[in-house]
């Protein structure tokens, strides 16, 4: 008797009213290959909202996401307590949006818990600002590879590390010298000052991306 053979049948993406419907399965809301408009952002915030103690993963890859409409949902995003993950790949962000998310990042209040951000497969994102990643590992410390776009070879991530450790030694370095010595300025008021510490979006070099990937 002759084999025949069953065609391969791909489940398509649920609707948006689906998601939306009940608690996270996995504490996941994947809204991957679903396309989004403005119109949906607000429900999608609201639902984010309700259900913030039940999410740890939001997918939003290939929902035509744009730098507008991910500005809408960025507050909403932000304050997810228990948001690990957030995947924003193969959308159509563009480098424009990465100032709006570092400067959120500065606020260790904002995404509280996150510890890796995919914004790969984008327009014209091609490496992460240096104070976007020093952000994310400060989050994450005991992580052993920095949150970066998937596009980054090992190498380029490891030297990013070095940098950012080497950093760090020296700062060390200048304030255990000042407290051992005693070290300070006086001002023209007549008070103490001493060293400024670097801070996490202003390390050196933190103007330029952080890597370029291999194409």
């Amino acid at each position: 008797m002759p084999r025949t053979f069953t065609p391969l049948s791909f489940s398509p993406p649920c609707s948006l009213k689906a998601v939306l419907m009940g608690k996270p399965q996995d504490n996941t809301v994947d809204l991957s290959g679903i396309p989004l408009t403005l119109k949906d952002l607000e429900r999608i915030a609201s639902y984010l909202q309700h259900s913030s103690e039940h999410i740890d993963t939001v997918e939003l890859c290939f929902t035509e996401l744009t730098d507008e409409m991910l500005l809408q949902l960025l507050p909403a995003l932000c304050v997810l307590p228990h948001l690990t993950t957030l995947s924003l790949n193969g959308n159509r962000l563009t480098k424009a949006i990465l100032r709006d998310l570092t400067e959120t990042l500065k606020d260790p209040k904002k995404f509280p818990s996150v510890t890796w951000i995919d914004l790969g497969n984008n327009v014209d994102i091609f490496s992460l600002p240096q104070p976007f990643l020093v952000s994310l590992k400060r989050r994450c410390p005991k992580q052993g590879n920095l949150p970066t776009i998937l596009e980054f070879g090992e190498g380029q991530v490891s030297d990013l590390e070095s940098q950012d450790d080497r950093a760090e030694s020296q700062e060390d370095l200048r304030v255990d010298e000042g407290e051992k010595t005693g070290a300070g300025t006086t001002d023209s008021t007549g008070s103490q000052q001493t060293d400024r510490t670097v801070e996490a979006g202003a390390l050196p070099g933190s103007e330029q991306g952080a890597a370029t990937p291999q194409t």
